[in-house]
């Protein structure tokens, strides 16, 4: 039973679904069904205190139907019951969290029961309301559409004649069609810079010459989206790029959290994707668009900053310098970060800010208590011990170290290329131990075997360290 969808689902039910789900499976309104709200108590009271087999099904059935002969047939069918009550609620929940869609749903079935005054109150009050709400994207343009078509819908009943809003029907729904077409274009040129899908637009460019028009207005989802789908296009586009920024940086409060996030996340994308390249300009654009998303809490998401942006945050912030900033950001975004993890990706970067200033007896101590379970954190933790341990001259734990790392190469799955990049630095840095590095041929030969390695992690500290003018 275990394995059942029916509590696959209810395992992703927060407390407060609980108890908003308890009281729906009880309301006459929803069902009637005594034997289904049982199971479902059942089932929440085993959750609150689970016993060893609380999910047998004989033990489940017979906390239904007390003394009744086990009936398998009948508990599936008061599973699928119940499970279709649970995707109910769940539509219901989601669906009355959204105000606009509420009072567009409010005015359709005023209009369709011909509730003529209580239809032009609600329609004007709804209509109020989300002219009055700051965002100006998509979704905005969709349910202006809805509710322009129920004013267009109701007024055609009143009279067969004289002038009809139409035109704004078609004004809106054109507008969030554009908006959300740029935006899965965005999307999809995105996934084509790492995936060679094809993906078929057949309205795409008659909708980007139309866009293009010199006489076209446009709304602030258009004009943004569009322009990040230009930007996209054509990477190497300096003004192109510029002037998204200031588009974002113009209209982001037109935008809702996770759209704001989005774009905040392209334009980072696409600096990050041309530091790769060696641009190294971009860095101090990448880390400026950071810092105003941060400002702006676009890069939370209900209330949490992922730990890989945090990360990222960090190494451009080390990048440009900026060790004060940097310093405080990982204190001041400590208790934002996901809270399973938070301690070890506190621990883990302020590891990595000491090791960068450098200060090695500070990383080492922070590092040494790091719980490596982030598959890249453990490799670069690792990696960033060995390079202490081989600056401090700590030669007697760097080679127990690389036996350990040795090991870990050894034994853990999923590692994929990253073993081969680490194996060969380990191999590198047990011949610098082993080899008298005074003598330059010594060290040439060593050089001239880092050159010919494909695949090394660490390459530019080894030429660093290798190089004759460091002896």
């Amino acid at each position: 039973m275990r394995d059942s969808l029916l509590l696959q689902t209810l395992g992703t039910l927060t407390k407060r679904d609980w108890r908003q789900l308890q009281r729906w499976v009880h309301a006459d309104i929803v069902h009637q069904r005594d034997d289904v709200r049982r199971l479902f108590d059942y089932l929440h009271g085993a959750r609150r205190r689970p016993a060893q087999d609380a999910f047998d099904r004989r033990r489940v059935f017979e906390a239904i139907f007390p003394g009744q002969p086990f009936d398998d047939d009948l508990l599936r069918l008061l599973m699928h019951f119940l499970l279709n009550i649970v995707k109910k609620f769940l539509a219901y929940d989601d669906w009355s969290d959204d105000d606009a869609e509420v009072n567009w749903r409010q005015c359709r079935a005023l209009r369709r029961r011909e509730a003529d005054k209580l239809f032009e109150k609600e329609w004007e009050q709804a209509t109020y309301s989300l002219r009055n709400q700051p965002h100006r994207h998509g979704d905005y343009h969709r349910q202006l559409y809805r509710l322009h078509l129920e004013r267009y819908e109701y007024d055609h009943r009143q009279r067969r004649s004289g002038p009809m809003n139409l035109q704004d029907v078609l004004d809106e729904l054109t507008n969030a069609y554009l908006a959300d077409l740029l935006r899965h274009s965005c999307t999809v040129l995105t996934y084509q810079s790492v995936n060679s899908q094809a993906y078929d637009f057949t309205l795409r460019e008659l909708a980007l010459t139309q866009i293009e028009n010199p006489g076209t207005v446009l709304t602030p989802a258009i004009a943004v989206y569009h322009c990040a789908y230009r930007a996209l296009q054509s990477p190497e586009d300096d003004a192109r790029f510029q002037q998204l920024v200031q588009l974002i940086g113009q209209h982001w409060q037109h935008f809702p959290p996770h759209e704001l996030r989005d774009l905040y996340l392209l334009a980072i994308n696409h600096c990050i994707r041309r530091i790769n390249r060696g641009e190294r300009r971009l860095i101090a654009e990448a880390f400026g668009l950071y810092r105003a998303a941060l400002e702006k809490e676009a890069l939370l998401e209900d209330g949490v900053l992922s730990k890989f942006t945090y990360n990222n945050i960090l190494m451009l912030a080390i990048a440009q310098e900026a060790w004060d900033w940097a310093d405080g950001f990982l204190d001041e975004y400590k208790q934002r970060l996901p809270a399973r993890e938070r301690d070890n990706a506190y621990r883990y970067n302020r590891a990595v800010f000491y090791f960068r200033r450098p200060d090695y007896e500070k990383a080492m101590e922070l590092l040494l208590h790091v719980e490596f379970r982030d598959l890249l954190y453990n490799l670069n933790a690792r990696s960033m011990l060995l390079r202490i341990y081989y600056e401090l001259g700590e030669y007697a734990a760097l080679e127990s170290h690389l036996d350990s790392f040795r090991n870990f190469l050894r034994r853990r799955s999923g590692l994929g290329y990253h073993r081969e990049n680490y194996a060969n630095l380990l191999k590198i840095v047990q011949k610098m131990l082993r080899s008298d590095l005074r003598q330059r041929e010594v060290r040439a030969a060593l050089l001239e075997e880092v050159g010919r390695m494909r695949a090394l992690a660490e390459r530019e500290w080894l030429v660093s360290v290798l190089r004759p003018s460091s002896v």
